[in-house]
């Protein structure tokens, strides 16, 4: 949890779902001036952030949400009291188990599944999924077709081509920083996307995650 008077109140609702993505941990962000400091969480799956806010009902002047989200008011005076209590509570209730960020899929596909008319059959369909998610799929043994590029003025991002060993696609993984590059046989989740660049349409996958392949 982290309590700054130079957060502003209206950004603390970004500010905590972006710590979220880069962290995956439960997250609350308070700011504020005066007798009241606002805030907003967000939480991941398996962690109920309402219910660990009920346990310091008697810290806050005010709280509500669900699991996923909330949003809370805290006297500066109790806000030490309040972040020990409500991270204790985290150690105790937050199986380490959810703080891998699950990619939940569509279905596993082979890549001659993704051409650019099937695709096309795809976009008709949107809206996809509860709130809207995107559809994620999986390719398994696959390996790398060329090296990795990366792109981005710090080398943040990075792009390559995958191959079945018949069919090849461009895979983009976007704000990958240091993490390790796919190597050897790997299985590949993705979103697929079509990207239209100087008249020209194509496939790309949106690489979500990837793990060494399990071959027999």
């Amino acid at each position: 949890m982290q309590g700054d008077l130079d957060w502003h109140v209206g950004v603390v609702g970004i500010v905590a779902s972006r710590v979220l993505r880069e962290f995956y941990r439960p997250t609350i962000i308070l700011g504020g001036e005066g007798q009241e400091l606002r805030g907003s969480g967000r939480s991941v799956e398996g962690f109920d952030l309402a219910e660990a806010l009920r346990s310091c009902d008697d810290l806050l002047l005010r709280h509500g949400g669900h699991a996923m989200a909330a949003g809370l008011s805290v006297p500066p005076e109790n806000l030490e009291v309040f972040r020990r209590r409500i991270n204790g509570y985290a150690r105790q209730h937050l199986d380490r188990r959810y703080l891998t960020p699950r990619v939940h899929l569509d279905a596993v596909v082979s890549l001659d599944e993704l051409g650019l008319s099937q695709m096309e059959e795809l976009v008709t369909l949107r809206p996809f999924g509860a709130g809207n998610v995107p559809l994620q799929f999986a390719v398994r043994d696959v390996v790398l077709q060329s090296l990795p590029h990366r792109m981005g003025k710090d080398g943040q991002h990075a792009k390559f081509w995958i191959t079945d060993g018949e069919v090849s696609n461009e895979v983009l993984w976007w704000n990958c920083g240091k993490q390790a590059l796919p190597s050897g046989h790997f299985d590949l989740a993705f979103a697929p996307q079509i990207n239209d660049y100087n008249g020209r349409r194509t496939i790309q996958l949106k690489l979500l995650h990837w793990q060494p392949a399990e071959r027999s």
